[in-house]
């Protein structure tokens, strides 16, 4: 029986600043004016988004029916109020978007819209637990490890691609924990490497507001059709420092493959503390 491929193209773009973006950046830097009462009440689910929001949504808009054949397939975009409003900004011909909710952000539990100075006091053991590993550790109450977000989205989302869209080109807006668990699976990639892209300060590694992560099975050089994904291209439309594109082009998928020197080699990096 043969396997199922995945799309011929997918294009993953995260929501644009929402007001809980805003809120948390304000709130690691000591200030919590938005977390207001009323703000508090909500879930993250129903955030907004922000002026700034409204215009990456535009800009990745632009940059997708500048740069991407119109139109896509299928649309796909998560239940969340921000991916929504950004799908709709994003302004694609003849979108008719799928709504669903297995594209949700990850489950945080009871730090779900809460500030960094309150989760610091009431959650210490769980931020020791991330600290030490944040591919296995879960949010205070539960919620999801990055690991568990990983058989969440191939047990739904992915499965469902390869089994309906095989021969399609799709689009998929969505969440930042989303985009690097699909990135991932697409990229044959591990615990380890999100751990280091996690930490990663590089401009190509970063997953921000209107990121666009574009897969392909197409060769971009030769155009032939491959049965897996061959490259990935990774852009942001709008630097809101810089006001800039920034835009990897594309690169070429290396699929993490190991001798048995190289996982020794692996694991001499982890000091052993019983003989």
């Amino acid at each position: 029986m043969e396997m199922p491929m995945l799309p011929i193209d997918i294009v993953l773009v995260r929501h644009g600043q929402s007001e809980g973006n805003k809120a948390n950046k304000a709130s690691r830097r000591g200030d919590n004016q938005f977390f207001t009462p009323d703000f508090r009440d909500k879930h993250s689910r129903d955030f907004r988004l922000t002026d700034k929001g409204v215009e990456q949504a535009k800009a990745a808009g632009k940059w997708l029916k500048t740069n991407v054949p119109m139109p896509l397939d299928r649309a796909y975009v998560s239940d969340y109020i921000r991916a929504k409003e950004t799908a709709a900004y994003l302004d694609l011909p003849n979108a008719c978007w799928r709504v669903e909710f297995h594209l949700r952000e990850r489950d945080m539990a009871l730090m779900d819209n809460c500030p960094e100075d309150e989760k610091a006091k009431l959650f210490s053991l769980e931020k020791e637990q991330h600290e030490r590993d944040p591919f296995l550790s879960y949010p205070a109450g539960g919620g999801e490890s990055i690991a568990l977000l990983c058989l969440r989205l191939k047990a739904g989302m992915i499965t469902h691609w390869a089994r309906e869209c095989p021969d399609k080109r799709i689009i998929a807006v969505c969440h930042g924990h989303v985009m690097r668990v699909i990135q991932l699976e697409f990229e044959d990639l591990g615990h380890d490497d999100f751990i280091r892209l996690d930490k990663s300060e590089k401009p190509n590694e970063a997953i921000r507001n209107c990121q666009i992560l574009w897969y392909t099975r197409r060769d971009p050089k030769t155009q032939k059709l491959h049965p897996h994904l061959v490259a990935v291209r990774s852009v942001c439309p709008l630097n809101t420092t810089t006001g800039l594109t920034e835009d990897s082009g594309w690169q070429e998928i290396v699929r993490n493959r190991y001798s048995n020197e190289d996982l020794l080699n692996e694991v001499s990096k982890y000091p052993r503390h019983i003989s």
